[in-house]
């Protein structure tokens, strides 16, 4: 560590430790449901490091597969670039890593599992979510599953189009390789009890999630042709013969619903349409789904609610419907009111039941498990527990209807539970978060770098109406790494340690964004800061480090590429990111000899201490190919990282060393072909050759 680096007196002095890591997050970690740390895995990814941004994704979410496909993205919504342009597209560059890098890509650290048996039941994200982190832990997990496949409703009931069940697999298999034993074919109730399960674990924890679809007590509800929806939907997903009909009207406007009509539309129906309580502004469906459905032909009925299936020589021929005057009261609560005397008769030969769905508690009889008076699990939210104690419950069995990320997040604090339960501890789980950062102020915005964000490639709705075939499309390499680098890195900003500042207008002089503030010491405002590391870098007294980052992580960057290298000499080369994201990604040259390339987000960052270190640590050179200033996220990044190689170049020279040893490179043209051409042709001049022995 030089003079004047981050110590451990320096974090203390920031709060402790993990100061850096515990201020303010960024507001798309926070609104996570599982607080996955979004920047560190989107930076990863914006400088090719595939497999750490998996690792990273893994820490918190399990089914990262699944969610780069079916997650709502809480994150986007309030990514702080719907200030500046468009959010970071989180979810397509998860899909991407997740999806590139397999079961293999992804570290699995299995640990000795020397600790009590655990059960599960059901192998949903929920319970598989438990599962892991019970695995993780050193406990004995074993999952019971009745579907003859695990996953949960993501492998039983989501369409193929949404989401192909080699997808799952990829999620399943990698929690299983940590020791998670799953059983399928097992139906807790008809094959084993829940005192069964009570005699042989330790603890039992249940994630039965909903299985069955809700039903409407009207008249004609009862008949062949009126089915629910996650019946209809499974047997689909398990290519079980469906007879759609020709005129299908699905009730119910949520995202269900609209799985359930864009399928029908698949089967060839020749008229889908939904009817629903609410308007188009209420609709539960998300917005992307709604608009999908009716690119593809799919009608929607709005504020009508279905009171009878009309039936005439024992066939459906439509469903008498009444206006619906409102859906919720004035404390936004579900609350319908109906005009009986308006109602109309709605042609269709197949009803499909989408209005929600409910519990099988099968599972329960002869168990002791209390029900309220809704029929529903009694448990406490506080410890996760049933009123037996050793009976834990998570997921939507006990939790509102939600999404595959919140049922990760239920599993997740479950198993937090059972293990302080085991350990013979009071169940006290903190869900204390850290605050999250403020919007980014319009006038900050206005000189943030405008990027358009990548679009996904989609296939038309003439097209993907035809075939359960996957319409959306996985970005290609190129796009993942473009989309990835118009990440902020929001949290990760600039902080000034008080006690070092000595108040020389530095950091003030070199920021592009004009964000500290100088009086007896400077002070930089995390929620305008926009990480770009240059007052970092250039600050004599090195008072200021960057927050949410290790201090260590370009060193350890280092030390990883020269050890890759074999013989000599040994170059590291920092390129900026840009060159990585380039259309000519695909080019695939070979890498250049004993040239290790550390691909950066930016070079703003690197400061001429860093590429002394290099040398330092091993290298016998370092080559930097920054980017043009429009091209790097930050402005003045060219220009200001040409200075650095040219102090570290002076420095050099004062202590006898060539100067040559670190050298500023120009690239003919943005991209990775462009970079090895200059690379080789700088080696032929770097660093001392390798000797005989």
């Amino acid at each position: 560590m030089r003079d004047g680096d981050l110590t451990r007196r320096d974090l203390q002095a920031l709060g402790s430790p993990m100061a850096l890591m515990q201020r303010e997050w960024a507001p798309c970690r926070y609104h996570c449901p599982v607080h996955a740390d979004v920047r560190a895995y989107i930076e990863a990814a914006a400088c090719g490091r595939f497999g750490e941004a998996i690792d990273v994704i893994r820490r918190h979410l399990p089914f990262a597969a699944v969610c780069g496909r079916v997650c709502h993205h809480p994150c986007e919504a309030n990514c702080r670039r719907n200030d500046v342009d468009e959010p970071v597209a989180i979810r397509e560059v998860k899909r991407f890593v997740a999806e590139t890098q397999g079961v293999a890509g992804a570290t699995v650290n299995k640990v000795a599992q020397d600790k009590a048996a655990v059960a599960i039941v059901g192998a949903g994200p929920a319970g598989l979510s438990a599962a892991l982190d019970l695995a993780r832990l050193g406990y004995r997990p074993t999952v019971f599953e009745r579907f003859p496949v695990a996953g949960g409703i993501p492998a039983t009931a989501i369409p193929q189009y949404r989401l192909p069940m080699e997808v799952v697999t990829i999620d399943v298999d990698w929690i299983c390789a940590h020791g998670v034993e799953v059983v399928t074919g097992v139906a807790i109730g008809p094959d084993r009890s829940i005192d069964d399960l009570r005699g042989e674990f330790a603890a039992v924890v249940i994630a039965a999630g909903l299985a069955r679809s809700r039903r409407l007590e009207m008249p004609g509800a009862e008949h062949r042709r009126v089915t629910g929806v996650i019946e209809f939907l499974t047997a689909l997903r398990f290519d079980e013969p469906v007879d759609a009909g020709d005129d299908v009207l699905v009730i119910g406007g949520g995202n269900v619903a609209c799985d359930a009509a864009r399928s029908a539309v698949r089967l060839g129906a020749a008229r889908v349409r939904m009817m629903c309580l609410e308007d188009e502004q209420e609709m539960p469906a998300w917005e992307w789904e709604r608009r999908e459905a009716g690119e593809e032909g799919v009608e929607v009925i709005h504020r009508r609610g279905p009171v009878e299936v009309q039936v005439r020589d024992g066939e459906v021929v439509g469903v008498r419907a009444r206006r619906v005057t409102r859906v919720f009261d004035d404390q936004e609560r579900f609350d319908p009111q109906y005009d009986d005397t308006d109602a109309i008769d709605v042609a269709c030969d197949t009803v499909i039941l989408a209005i929600g769905q409910s519990a099988d508690m099968g599972f329960t009889a002869g168990s002791g498990l209390a029900t309220d008076a809704r029929g529903r699990l009694v448990f406490d939210p506080a410890t996760q527990q049933t009123n037996l104690p050793e009976v834990f419950a998570c997921g939507e069995i006990v939790t509102p209807p939600g999404s595959v990320v919140e049922a990760c997040a239920s599993g997740r604090r479950a198993a937090a539970a059972v293990d302080l339960f085991c350990r013979g501890e009071a169940i006290r789980i903190d869900d204390t978060l850290p605050p999250f950062i403020e919007p980014i102020a319009p006038a900050t915005a206005e000189k943030v770098l405008k990027v358009a964000r990548a679009p996904v490639p989609t296939d038309a709705a003439e097209q993907r109406k035809r075939s359960f075939a996957v319409f959306e499309h996985t970005y290609a390499e190129s796009a993942a790494l473009c989309e990835a680098r118009r990440c902020m890195n929001c949290g990760s900003g600039a902080e000034v340690l008080v006690d070092k500042c000595a108040a020389c207008l530095t950091c003030l002089r070199v920021c592009p964004f004009d964000i500290p503030v100088v009086t007896d010491v400077a002070r930089i405002d995390s929620t305008l800061c926009q990480a770009c590391g240059m007052c970092v870098a250039e600050c004599p007294a090195n008072a200021i480090v960057a927050r949410g980052r290790e201090p260590d992580d370009l060193i350890a960057q280092t030390d990883r590429a020269l050890a890759r290298l074999d013989g000599r000499p040994r170059i590291v080369a920092y390129v900026c990111g840009h060159h990585a994201s380039a259309d000519d990604w695909a080019g695939r040259s070979e890498p250049v000899a004993h040239v290790a390339e550390i691909y950066l987000p930016s070079t703003s960052r690197i400061s001429a201490a860093d590429l002394l270190g290099a040398v330092e640590r091993g290298a016998d050179a370092v080559f930097v190919i920054a980017c043009t200033d429009g091209t790097d996220r930050y402005p003045t990044t060219a220009r200001r990282t040409a200075r650095r190689v040219e102090q570290a170049r002076a420095m050099l020279a004062e202590v006898g060393l060539p100067a040559d040893t670190v050298r500023l490179l120009d690239v003919a043209a943005p991209g990775r072909d462009a970079v090895r051409a200059a690379l080789a042709a700088a080696t032929d001049v770097a660093g001392p050759q390798e000797k005989p022995e």
